[in-house]
């Protein structure tokens, strides 16, 4: 698996859509973050500074875009819109949907099977690659609001130690890379790429999220067991923390009570991808590779 792995790291590496995406990646995140800022700060923004005074942000009042403030790192990368219903998520999700079908298209996908290559094996690797493009681009994502804020001199009111953050961004990482996989997995359940591309763009909208909740409030009021299951959804627990603070809070309701943010969310991230693995290995084993 190894050099297949391998094999597919180089071809996409090689190619375009990798590099187009990590480009639209930086212009999304580190372009509309100092458009964002430099606006606010042209048209009299109100903020509190350090001594918790209101000012107004613009050039008649003498404070430039370099007093901007926000309240620590990890909620600026939180409300930069990182993680799972994002249009960062939607275009990493496309990406991976377009790659992984890169192979049926071409029929190259026959030529590796045939050579008795484990389908298993292959479906592990489509899995990986998919699972390592969402950290990549997560990381990308991250460094370009990082070197943005600090180009623009932004300053922050809470300094955090260096675990917290680690903490907060492997989460949001982690649940990035499991919308991803997800997606990918049904991708590889259905073999169309529109409906892989459609997918994305759903999740990154939101909209299934949404959909989600709805029905399983409805089911709920029928069978109400089922209402423990909406706080296990993904797009659910990346809502539960906007910052590193938030990861030590206590989630309540349902069969979570009383347990810690990061916990909860680590489990149901890990949950998902394990269960989006599994499927995908039961249907494609012994799956007529047409």
């Amino acid at each position: 698996m190894i050099n297949l792995l391998r094999s597919d790291l180089y071809r996409l590496i090689h190619g375009r859509k990798f590099w187009v995406v990590t480009v639209l990646i930086i212009l999304l995140t580190a372009g509309l973050l100092a458009t964002l800022m430099l606006l606010g700060a042209a048209t009299g923004a109100s903020q509190t500074d350090t001594d918790g005074v209101t000012v107004t942000t613009n050039t008649s009042s003498g404070l430039a875009a370099s007093a901007r403030m926000m309240d620590s790192h990890t909620a600026m990368l939180s409300s930069s819109g990182m993680g799972g219903g994002s249009v960062l998520a939607m275009f990493v999700a496309v990406l991976a949907v377009l790659v992984v079908m890169d192979d049926w298209d071409a029929g190259f996908v026959k030529n590796l099977l045939a050579s008795r290559r484990s389908r298993a094996v292959y479906a592990v690797d489509r899995l990986l690659l998919s699972a390592l493009l969402a950290v990549w681009n997560m990381v990308v994502a991250i460094a370009s609001l990082e070197l943005t804020c600090l180009a623009l001199g932004v300053r922050f009111r809470h300094a955090e130690n260096l675990g917290a953050y680690l903490a907060f961004c492997g989460l949001r990482t982690l649940g990035m890379t499991t919308f991803v996989m997800i997606v990918v997995a049904l991708t590889m359940i259905v073999r169309s790429k529109a409906f892989g591309i459609a997918v994305a763009v759903l999740i990154g909208a939101g909209v299934i999220g949404s959909l989600l909740n709805i029905i399983l409030s409805m089911i709920a009021a029928y069978m109400p067991w089922v209402g423990q299951l909406t706080p296990w959804l993904p797009s659910n627990n990346v809502n539960l923390y906007a910052d590193s603070t938030g990861l030590f809070a206590t989630t309540v309701g349902g069969m979570s009570l009383g347990m810690p943010v990061w916990a909860h969310a680590l489990i149901c991230f890990t949950g998902w991808i394990v269960l989006s693995v599994g499927a995908t290995l039961l249907i494609e084993r012994r799956r007529d590779v047409c």
